[in-house]
């Protein structure tokens, strides 16, 4: 079973100007299955993860796969509160 999954942002299109699209393929990878990215006149190869598929796409098209950043840590309490000065 394949299901599209769309982006944001979309995804380049192609060299040929086709609208490309992220598909799933929701079997197993030994069976098959895995992301891919594809428009009417190539595809990727599956790949585990989404990331992998589109950075295969980008070189295909001759162009920079765009830098994904990790998020940024985030801490449980906001820098200005204030600290209380507790002593036994």
């Amino acid at each position: 079973m394949q299901r599209m999954i769309t982006e944001q942002p979309p995804i380049i299109p192609c060299s040929k100007g086709h609208a490309a699209r992220h598909m799933l393929d929701l079997r197993r990878p030994s069976a098959g299955g895995g992301h891919s990215v594809e428009c009417a006149c190539s595809t990727t190869a599956r790949h585990l993860i989404f990331e992998e598929a589109h950075a295969e796409w980008c070189l295909m098209h001759g162009q920079r796969a765009p830098i994904r950043r990790p998020p940024a840590k985030r801490s449980v309490f906001p820098s200005e509160l204030a600290q209380l000065q507790l002593s036994l």
